[in-house]
């Protein structure tokens, strides 16, 4: 790879993702670092993890299995399974707290962590599912031909464990980071102040970005202390490595146990995806008052008048991020994958972004276009397009990484033998085998950049989203033409998901 794309690239990538984290870095003043009260700061760290040990549990017991089922075994409606259990993963956690919350009476921590944990188990899914597909037939067989399916599955579960506890560390990571969920949670109930919560709360009390950030680095640097070891244990997995001799497993007979197992699922997707997408259908058309399907229908046809300019805008923006984000993340991407001197440090630096709460991105993107040389680019559009890419690019580079790492090196070396430079090497070998990864990556960049609220309350280019209007409506109440416009938000979101499903079916590459 030519040093020369890699060090641009590489640029590009520090401008939009690393340069609001060293510009908030250098707004922390020694006196907020010194005045910062150790025993409070301790008590909410505490809860914070508790809160992401609760919805990692909730999505590693839940996930596991759900991703073995989906990706080994013969269930009824499989292909609609596998599409329908991304659902909760793509909805903004904002609607889904919205939706679940009118199905129970929990409120505080337990609330908050079981919806965390419902809209990250897919996460769990997703790689337990990737994991088991890259298992060698031949090893499932001969578990199974010395002891049964028992046996078959015990060997299985050793193998795909370390990928399991891993995607949880990433689901752990979404929950101690979330404040649109701890917020509304604590709206309709006692209050659960974490981490997230109370940087808001110190941001807003005089905009203070130095106190903000300053009582931010506990959590930062517990994401960190889960998350890089996460994505080294997936990077080193066997199961993600190229085999030149690969057999893919077959899919396993259940037997008796098809339709009590297949009941058991479609229970889990129902009451996870489907409820919620009901839920909203339910009081968009008149909710308690009475449900009428005509008022369903005038509900959706007036949000969709009065909010088309917010859903035009966080489509324009979402679409802006993804497209940022393909050079930057097939260069570095490839780089990372093929670099093994710089893994660690390399994966901790293009992993940061995400390690950093939204909210305090979002003040970082301030401290550092907020000023009179970038006053432009700062009140337009492509501020929350910079925004975007910035806290999603990682995902995309990452996800690049994971597939580059799967493909044959000995074909990049037979092009470089043959006469081709690294450009005619990176465009003419490189991005066809990874043209399924990109478009996936791509798609992932788009619905997250379309489901994201947090690091948009902050930045005033951010504020025309259509997610950013439902979060200032929902709570001046709930009615008919709030609930609708978070399906509107949902089918937009959903759609590129489902595009998202049938890639992820042939190939997952564009999972970190």
């Amino acid at each position: 790879m030519s040093r020369g794309l890699v060090a641009f690239a590489a640029l590009a990538f520090a401008f939009v993702a690393l340069g609001p984290i060293a510009a908030m870095a250098s707004r922390v003043d020694v006196a907020d670092l010194a005045a910062l009260d150790l025993a409070r700061g301790a008590g909410l760290l505490w809860r914070t993890a508790q809160l992401g040990l609760g919805a990692a549990a909730i999505a590693l017991l839940v996930g596991a299995p759900m991703g073995w089922l989906l990706a080994r075994a013969q269930l009824v409606g499989a292909q609609a399974l596998r599409a329908l259990v991304l659902v909760p993963l793509l909805l903004p956690p904002l609607v889904l707290a919205m939706a679940c919350m009118g199905w129970t009476s929990w409120r505080g921590g337990l609330a908050t962590a079981a919806i965390m944990g419902v809209g990250t188990y897919p996460l769990v899914a997703l790689y337990v599912a990737r994991a088991a597909e890259r298992i060698d037939g031949r090893r499932s067989d001969a578990a199974r031909l010395a002891g049964g399916l028992a046996a078959m599955a015990r060997v299985e579960w050793e193998l795909v464990r370390p990928v399991a506890l891993a995607s949880a560390g990433f689901a752990f990571a979404f929950a101690v980071n979330d404040f649109a969920v701890v917020d509304y949670v604590s709206s309709l109930g006692p209050k659960y102040p974490v981490y997230a919560d109370d940087i808001f709360a110190s941001w807003r009390s005089g905009n203070d970005t130095s106190k903000a950030v300053a009582s931010a680095w506990p959590l930062v640097a517990l994401t960190l202390l889960v998350v890089v070891p996460a994505l080294l244990v997936v990077r080193r997995s066997p199961l993600f490595s190229y085999e030149g001799d690969f057999r893919p497993p077959s899919r396993v007979e259940l037997g008796a146990w098809r339709w009590p197992l297949s009941i058991l699922a479609w229970a889990v997707v129902g009451a996870t995806a489907l409820a919620p997408l009901l839920r909203l259908a339910f009081e968009a058309g008149g909710g308690a008052r009475g449900f009428e399907p005509a008022t369903l229908g005038r509900s959706l046809v007036a949000a969709l008048a009065n909010g088309r300019p917010n859903l035009q805008a966080s489509l324009l923006h979402a679409v802006g991020a993804a497209c940022l984000c393909v050079p930057v993340a097939l260069v570095l991407g490839h780089a990372l994958a093929r670099s093994r001197r710089w893994l660690v440090f390399g994966t901790a630096l293009v992993v940061l972004p995400l390690c950093v709460p939204p909210i305090l991105f979002g003040v970082g993107n301030l401290a550092l276009w907020n000023r009179p040389e970038t006053a432009a680019l700062y009140d337009s559009a492509w501020m929350a397009v910079l925004l975007q890419a910035g806290r999603y690019a990682p995902l995309f580079v990452l996800g690049v990484a994971a597939a580059t790492a799967a493909t044959d090196q000995r074909i990049e070396d037979s092009a470089r033998l043959a006469g081709a430079g690294p450009a005619r090497t990176l465009c003419g070998i490189v991005a066809p085998l990874l043209a399924s990864p990109l478009a996936g990556g791509a798609m992932v960049v788009f619905v997250f950049a379309l489901r994201e609220l947090d690091a948009a309350i902050l930045v005033p280019a951010a504020n025309g989203t259509a997610l950013f209007r439902l979060y200032n409506a929902v709570h001046f109440g709930r009615d008919e033409m709030v609930a609708a416009l978070a399906l509107w938000i949902c089918f937009f979101v959903l759609l590129p998901g489902a595009v998202w499903s049938l890639h992820s079916r042939r190939n997952m590459g564009a999972l970190p």
